[in-house]
């Protein structure tokens, strides 16, 4: 029983998404230009359930580039309006473009003459002809028996927003670096950070000299807690690393009386400080180390910090 209804009803949402798309022209071209080229603030307002689609689109809109704030209607009318100024656009969603507490936002947007929005499905309505310009959407029932809740109609306000939002930003060429910095948090935020931001550097990190003798080699290692230790030359450049593993392999050849050179692995792996996160742990993993070393750049190979899987996990956690 669940399953049939649940499946209906999202095949009609989908009907309504494909309908939405269908009646988009050249009047939709002029209002997203409006947004894409403002020196302003996009301002979204909405009653009920359309005023938690515009908080979500206002949401989307400031991460991929463009200013955007939710203002409350009520709030708006107890003093909030004078935070919008002339070069903003207030955009309202609708549906029936009845909602008269939305009535004060137009009032005072056409007395400053500022621009202004309506979502609605009604280009008739009086929220309709007292905005500068109208998005109408399809109108068509809303998903469910009695057609009461609002489905259909959120769900295409929503998608039109993720359309505005998303053309905007690739039409400015917003970056998946300016993305990132936009999404500090959680696992969009840990795909964007920088080895640089959270490696180990100067004397943390695990360092000796070529001709340094084994004795003391250990001992830094175990002071050090990385299971290595980066092997430089005379000019100070990454020649070897020394790991547990390489010890364990040389327990059994005189390895007190042997100089980090005799010892170390050469050519160990290294990446740049501006490589993500995300993609040292894919280098950790393919190879099945534990540690890497961080280069200002490849080709110079002068040290700059080192990075530990368990940083790495620590901060996608």
């Amino acid at each position: 029983m669940f399953l049939r209804i649940s499946k209906n009803i999202i095949k009609k949402e989908a009907q309504a998404l494909l309908l939405l798309s269908k009646s988009l022209d050249n009047n939709y071209n002029k209002i997203v230009s409006l947004i894409s080229t403002t020196k302003g603030n996009i301002f979204l307002s909405g009653v009920g359930k359309s005023g938690h689609i515009a908080r979500k689109i206002a949401s989307t809109l400031t991460s991929t580039g463009t200013n955007a704030f939710y203002i409350h209607p009520t709030e708006a009318s107890h003093g909030d309006l004078g935070s919008i100024k002339k070069n903003d656009i207030i955009c309202l969603l609708s549906k029936s473009g009845q909602s008269k507490e939305l009535l004060d936002l137009l009032y005072y947007a056409n007395k400053k003459k500022i621009k202004s929005i309506l979502i609605s499905s009604k280009n008739k309505s009086k929220l309709a002809q007292m905005s500068s310009f109208n998005l109408i959407i399809p109108n068509i029932a809303e998903a469910g028996k009695n057609n009461i809740a609002p489905t259909t109609s959120t769900t295409m306000m929503l998608a039109l927003g993720d359309a505005i939002a998303l053309s905007i930003s690739e039409n400015k060429n917003f970056s998946e670096k300016m993305f990132g910095e936009y999404h500090p948090g959680g696992n969009i935020g840990f795909k964007f950070i920088k080895v640089k931001d959270i490696m180990h550097s100067e004397k943390n990190i695990p360092l000796t000299f070529e001709n340094t003798n084994m004795k003391d080699v250990i001992v830094q290692i175990t002071n050090k807690n990385f299971g290595c230790i980066g092997v430089l030359d005379k000019s100070k450049l990454l020649i070897g690393v020394i790991t547990d593993g390489d010890l364990r392999r040389h327990m059994k050849n005189d390895l007190l009386n042997k100089k980090a050179r005799n010892i170390m692995s050469r050519n160990p792996k290294i990446i740049d400080e501006n490589t993500f996160v995300s993609d040292a742990l894919k280098i950790i993993n393919e190879h099945k180390i534990t540690s890497l070393f961080i280069v200002k750049k490849l080709k110079s190979k002068k040290l700059s910090g080192i990075i530990h899987l368990h940083d790495c996990l620590r901060l996608k956690s």
